[in-house]
């Protein structure tokens, strides 16, 4: 599939197969025994310096996605090697291009195997370069952040942050690709994930909340191999919304991205800064949650209004990444905090705060009861008006 030419010791122009002359637009007859500098003029004369430099080092070169213009004008992208040929006695001989031609469904593949599994680029393969256009579609959107990032990039210095990052980014986008979902962009030691772009699913909520799990677990691991180092452990936290955004490849026509933009996207990024208030890993919104079709363990955290918004949205923690040592009696502790969170909805304070004092006798830790029992203390005191509604603001992003 590769076009081939070789050249001589002065440069012209050998062998060419079908497929060089393809692609350089001339017939063999027009190619052999012509020589490289009367091809290559003008626009086409990077492939001299290509040339000189393998003649001068011995070395292969390689140019990627570079323009080569067609005798019509038309211009082609292709990646070349040239490299040296070598004769028995080890001496020059001449030189071989070798010339792949990067066709819109090569182009395609390459970029979107940056942040995609196999499967679904070669899912949008088959739908075509149109998949990529603007479309209002419904996705789930995954945000996650490492906690107290800036702190410890400063205590660990650049040529180890840079180790800890690609260590952790890699464990996460295995866990990403595994559920269908496409790697949006890194913003600093944040992840962006879709589920459902470019095309959307019956369980691309349920992938998302898959994965928010997998990747605590995968952190998990990663932190105990990176104890066995005497290194410090990674915190994270993930927050996940659905809804419909307009999804598209969006950029200059010398960089485009395929990303989504909407209030879907910004209320996954504030769910996933909120677990930090709410000491929990994972953060769904009601909207994932409405979604999903298999049996996850979910609790409910709040009915919040967030910042610049002024519809509240119920708030959900996915748990089923815990285990007895990461969250000691869990069902005892769902038991008695669902409980209290319905007294706490009823305005009945001392039954609430009652419950929410067992959960905390089973396990002091758990941020969510704590929060509750300090409203109901609040609330007792200051009892709110007959519009009170249940609903927490949040006041940060």
């Amino acid at each position: 599939s590769n076009g081939l030419i070789t050249l001589d010791n002065e440069r012209r122009v050998v062998t060419a197969n079908e497929t060089a002359c393809r692609l350089v637009g001339l017939t063999q007859e027009a190619l052999v025994g012509r020589t490289a500098a009367e091809l290559c003029r003008d626009a086409n004369a990077w492939i001299l310096d290509s040339l000189d430099r393998v003649e001068q080092t011995g070395q292969e070169d390689i140019a990627v996605d570079a323009d080569f213009l067609l005798a019509d004008g038309e211009t082609k992208s292709m990646n070349l090697t040239v490299v040296p040929l070598i004769g028995l006695e080890q001496e020059h001989i001449g030189s071989m291009l070798i010339i792949e031609d990067i066709t819109s469904e090569k182009r395609v593949k390459t970029t979107m195997a940056r942040y995609m599994s196999k499967e679904v680029a070669d899912q949008l393969l088959a739908g075509g370069e149109a998949a990529l256009g603007g479309k209002d579609q419904k996705v789930s959107i995954l945000f996650s952040d490492v906690r107290g990032f800036t702190s410890s990039s400063e205590s660990l210095g650049a040529r180890e942050t840079v180790a800890m990052l690609n260590e952790y980014f890699a464990e996460m986008v295995d866990a990403i690709f595994q559920h269908g979902g496409i790697l949006d962009k890194y913003i600093g030691d944040a992840i962006m994930a879709l589920f459902g772009a470019p095309f959307d699913g019956p369980r691309d909520a349920d992938d998302a909340v898959r994965t928010a799990n997998d990747m605590m677990i995968a952190l998990r691991g990663l932190n105990a191999r990176r104890a066995a180092g005497d290194r410090p452990p990674i915190r994270i936290g993930i927050g996940i919304s659905t809804g419909i955004v307009v999804a598209g490849s969006i950029g200059s026509p010398r960089r485009m991205e395929y990303t989504v933009v909407g209030d879907s996207v910004n209320l996954a990024a504030r769910l996933e800064s909120a677990t930090k208030y709410y000491g929990c890993g994972i953060l769904l919104s009601e909207h994932t949650v409405r979604d999903m079709t298999n049996g996850a363990l979910l609790r409910e955290i709040d009915l919040i209004r967030v910042k610049g918004k002024d519809q509240p949205v119920a708030v959900f923690e996915a748990l089923d990444y815990h285990n007895d040592e990461t969250f000691p009696r869990l069902r005892e502790v769902l038991a008695a905090y669902t409980d209290g969170l319905s007294k706490y909805r009823a305005a009945a304070w001392d039954e609430a705060a009652a419950r929410f004092r067992r959960a905390l006798e089973v396990c002091p830790d758990d941020q969510p009861s704590r929060i509750y029992l300090d409203r109901c203390d609040h609330y007792r005191a200051h009892p709110p008006g007959p519009d009170w509604d249940g609903v927490w603001t949040m006041t940060e992003k």
